[in-house]
């Protein structure tokens, strides 16, 4: 019998890197007339980060509206803790609540294309 947890290798992958680009890793990028565009990564993360880890539960476990609700609120308490540990713990990094509803978007995001798309 094949081994379906693979699927969460990305979910996890990108779990990692998001925490990994949001402390250890995170630089500042700057687009000139775009003052936003932290925002929309974070918007874009989160949303990737749904859609794996929905994809995984899909064909590992099936989804339940439970899982779904489950999901969004542990990717919530994600976003919110790496922005906590950011204000407490890194001196070059900061809490920001536009970037915690920013990733509260992109959970939602994420899960509205994920419907979008999901075939059954």
């Amino acid at each position: 019998m094949r081994n379906n947890r693979i699927w969460f290798i990305p979910a996890i992958a990108v779990t990692l890197g998001i925490f990994l680009l949001s402390t250890f890793l995170a630089f500042q990028m700057q687009v000139e007339g775009v003052g936003y565009l932290d925002k929309i990564e974070h918007c874009f993360a989160y949303a990737v980060l749904v859609i794996s880890f929905l994809l995984a539960f899909k064909k590992v476990e099936g989804l339940t509206k439970r899982k779904i609700y489950l999901l969004i609120f542990w990717a919530s308490i994600y976003g919110f803790s790496l922005e906590l540990v950011q204000f407490v713990f890194l001196s070059y990094r900061f809490f920001e609540w536009k970037d915690a509803l920013a990733n509260l978007l992109g959970i939602f995001s994420g899960l509205a294309i994920f419907k979008l798309f999901d075939r059954g």
